[in-house]
């Protein structure tokens, strides 16, 4: 038996925050043999937990990794151990806070002992740490020793279904996102979600419920009838990105969130509508 990390996302209706479900449940036999427990590992084993995301044009995975400190803005990758750090990585590992990029090469090559590199984001993680560079889109921190999403739950550490994170910073814009599930024990193992995909067009639906208010309030016959194919058009685009998303044509669904993302744009007069915006 081997466990099967599970996870779910869903954005609020201002598309600024975001919510992850943790969805692993117990092990059953027959019916959850991959959940926490009996064979597997329960919750209390876990050395390293985060919930990844990635744009579709990215590959998740390490891409470099090292031993070293991180002391205000200045990462040292004190003994080198594989790939290239460089700017625009995103730093991943035990204690170190979620967002932090890499924005400039100080000293070294990337992938020498001792180079030097500037962050985004201050912050003091000890040396010896274990330090990986990526290139995800956002990570969110389930366990590392301070954060801990997992022993406060109910029947931990075999817990069902339960509320990992809730209402954390979420700044992207809409689209498709693989999201990856990473668990780490104190063995050394690691665990991963299957291959999973999400689809966000909170704005894109927030766009369409903003003419949809319009056209209520519409008394003009000219100006209604334009609302009316506005709010069909809209409709006709989030129809094909959930037909395109559900059929697994990832290029299609992206496409058409482009197209529909600059009609609302245009239509409506601002940049980004949604996220609370008035527009």
């Amino acid at each position: 038996m081997a466990l099967l990390p599970k996870i779910s996302a869903s954005l609020n209706n201002k598309c600024n925050k975001i919510s992850l479900t943790e969805e692993t449940g117990p092990y059953v036999e027959c019916t959850n043999e991959t959940g926490w427990g009996n064979g597997n590992i329960d919750t209390a084993q876990i050395a390293y937990a985060d919930v990844q995301f990635y744009n579709l044009e990215q590959t998740p995975g390490i891409l470099a990794s090292g031993s070293g400190e991180i002391s205000g803005t200045t990462f040292t990758d004190t003994t080198h151990f594989t790939g290239s750090f460089a700017i625009g990585q995103t730093l991943i590992g035990t204690g170190i806070a979620p967002g932090t990029v890499i924005t400039n090469v100080v000293t070294g090559t990337g992938s020498n002992d001792g180079g030097t590199y500037e962050i985004n984001i201050p912050q003091v993680i000890p040396a010896g740490t274990t330090i990986y560079g990526t290139v995800l889109t956002s990570n969110y921190i389930m366990y590392d020793g301070t954060t801990d999403v997992y022993s406060g739950v109910v029947s931990a550490p075999t817990p069902g279904s339960f509320l990992a994170i809730s209402e954390a910073s979420w700044s992207n814009p809409d689209g498709i996102y693989q999201l990856v599930y990473n668990i780490i024990d104190t063995d050394g193992n690691s665990y991963t979600n299957e291959k999973q995909h999400v689809l966000f067009i909170c704005n894109l639906c927030n766009c369409k419920d903003n003419l949809v208010v319009k056209l209520v309030e519409a008394c003009d016959m000219i100006a209604t009838k334009k609302l009316k194919e506005q709010v069909d058009q809209m409709e006709m685009f989030i129809y094909g990105i959930k037909t395109a998303f559900a059929c697994g044509d990832f290029d299609t669904a992206d496409a058409i969130i482009t197209a529909a993302t600059t009609f609302c744009e245009t239509i409506l007069g601002c940049i980004g509508c949604g996220c609370g915006k008035n527009c």
